[in-house]
């Protein structure tokens, strides 16, 4: 009896899930970057929505941003606009502290402060909302 090759069918590989975290306090930053790096992302971490900007403006298309809203300069509700604009269908997520901040009804609004798990409920929640 000889053998033969039987064709394996691949699936292709998934492409990289790339979150770009802002924040201007680095603690807020390096915790948020912590979960989203457990839930299996790559993470870009800006300090401004400048500087998210013009990584944005070098090539990085992320799959998920999770801003802050108060920031010096640009806010996090200005910085999801641009985003979005330059990738629709992008999820953002803003959090903010102030409950009666207006918001677009498309962002998904974390309060302040959370607990890590609320973190990772919105990621579920925005990516699947831009996956449905």
């Amino acid at each position: 009896m000889t053998l033969r090759e039987i064709p394996v069918a691949t699936a292709p590989p998934n492409p990289p899930r790339i979150a770009l975290v802002v924040d201007d306090e680095p603690g807020v930053r390096m915790c948020t970057a912590d979960v989203l790096l457990d839930m299996g992302y790559e993470v870009v971490e800006a300090g401004s929505a400048e500087e998210a900007l013009s990584e944005l403006d070098r090539g990085l298309r992320p799959t998920l941003v999770v801003t802050d809203h108060l920031m010096p300069g640009m806010s996090g509700a200005d910085l999801a606009r641009e985003v979005v604009g330059r990738n629709p269908g992008t999820p953002v997520i803003v959090v903010s502290g102030y409950t009666n901040v207006e918001l677009d009804p498309s962002l998904v609004r974390l309060s302040k402060p959370f607990r890590l798990s609320d973190l990772r409920e919105c990621v579920v929640a925005a990516t699947a909302a831009r996956d449905s």
